[in-house]
């Protein structure tokens, strides 16, 4: 299969939980859809499109899984690369040859194995983790050796939250204390009522509400929450909010997503301040509570692993060096906390500094990594 040029067309497979995987491979299939790149490129027919991509062989497969939380980080972040690799490259480089971006599901532990797996062609992982929770929040790139001895870089994004809200019905609840909310979830055995939160409020149960794609037994062991047997798991979160508008005792918890956020506005329902009593007052969710004063128990590292073993890793580095460049503007759009200045700096300069193989730049696509890391190198010793 030939890697070569490229042309911005976004082919949406629809799959949704965390992990972000780039490859090239050869497929029949048409990746479509075909206007829309005409309307970005107008010098690229549309036949020209269709041609390229039932050539099977002409086309490069850049495949991203995640959750809702970094669809669209991740779809919005590639339009913008490819936005980019338009703006560099010449038409004649570009030639028949087009990167589909497809979206799938896939957890941050199976993606990190798919990512190691010599008989798959993943390039990289994008994952909403805490499970480095050992290393330094948003420490710059660290390396991972995979068994097979294939090299895994960690590149820290930024950061997210996760919260809780309750629909226009619920009238009472006004914030989340963490501590109580775990002691008493215990002592309830998991058969919370509202009223064990606080005295002043309704003496029901309190009925969670999860999107089936978050791993939330996990999220919930780590606030030290025990949930009740039943349990509302909604495929999305249509699904929530019809179940909520008829439940005022429906507690849900979710990601802090542009999606998620879009909703709840629109809808009328409320996003609950936390407590943490170490923290002292409750404190809602935003990009700036985030990486501060909101507790650490609800937020999330948003990570990008590249296989730099595997052939054209320039392309998912490529990728990591353009959200580091724009990290501030592209985190804040969906509504994330980015890196703190001088760590953005740092981790921009550590991947500028990882090792591409010489025949990269003769791919169109990866000149961007190989011009990077030639700045990169530059900039060492300042």
């Amino acid at each position: 299969m030939n890697c070569t040029g490229l042309s911005m067309i976004r082919a949406i497979g629809l799959g949704l939980s965390i992990a972000l995987l780039g490859s090239c491979s050869n497929s029949k299939k048409s990746s479509g859809p075909f206007t829309p790149a005409a309307q970005v490129n107008p010098s690229l027919d549309q036949r020209v499109i269709e041609r390229a991509y039932r050539a099977g062989e002409a086309n490069d497969f850049f495949a991203i899984s995640g959750s809702q939380l970094n669809q669209d980080l991740i779809l919005m972040g590639f339009e913008r690369f490819m936005a980019l690799q338009r703006g560099v490259l010449l038409t004649r480089q570009l030639r028949d040859n087009f990167t589909a971006l497809g979206y799938f599901q896939q957890t941050t532990k199976a993606g990190l194995a798919e990512l190691c797996n010599q008989d798959r062609e993943f390039l990289a992982l994008a994952a909403a983790t805490s499970s480095l929770a050992d290393r330094p929040k948003g420490y710059p790139v660290e390396t991972i050796g995979c068994e097979n001895g294939d090299t895994v870089v960690a590149v820290p994004l930024g950061f997210d939250a996760k919260i809780f809200a309750v629909s226009p019905l619920n009238t009472f609840a006004n914030s989340i204390d963490l501590k109580v909310l775990a002691e008493a979830s215990r002592k309830a055995n998991g058969n919370l009522r509202w009223s064990d939160l606080n005295p002043e409020w309704p003496a029901r149960l309190v009925r969670w509400a999860f999107p089936v794609h978050m791993p939330f037994t996990t999220h919930m062991q780590r606030l030290g929450v025990q949930l009740p047997d039943n349990l509302l798991l909604a495929s999305n979160y249509t699904k929530i909010f019809e179940a909520a508008n008829k439940d005022p005792d429906i507690l849900i918890y979710s990601f802090f997503s542009p999606t998620l956020n879009a909703r709840l506005q629109g809808s009328n329902f409320r996003i609950l301040p936390v407590q943490n009593r170490l923290l002292g007052a409750p404190v809602m969710p935003s990009v700036k509570t985030i990486k501060k004063t909101y507790p650490e128990a609800l937020e999330t590292e948003i990570m990008l692993f590249v296989n730099t073993s595997r052939s054209k890793s320039c392309i998912a580095l490529s990728f990591a060096d353009f959200l580091l460049t724009f990290n501030e503007l592209i985190l804040y759009e969906q509504n994330m906390a980015p890196l703190l200045p001088e760590t953005r700096r740092k981790t921009l300069k550590r991947l500028r500094q990882i090792e591409v193989s010489d025949d990269f730049q003769s791919i169109p696509f990866c000149q961007f990594a190989a011009q990077a890391q030639s700045s990169g190198k530059r900039s060492v010793g300042e």
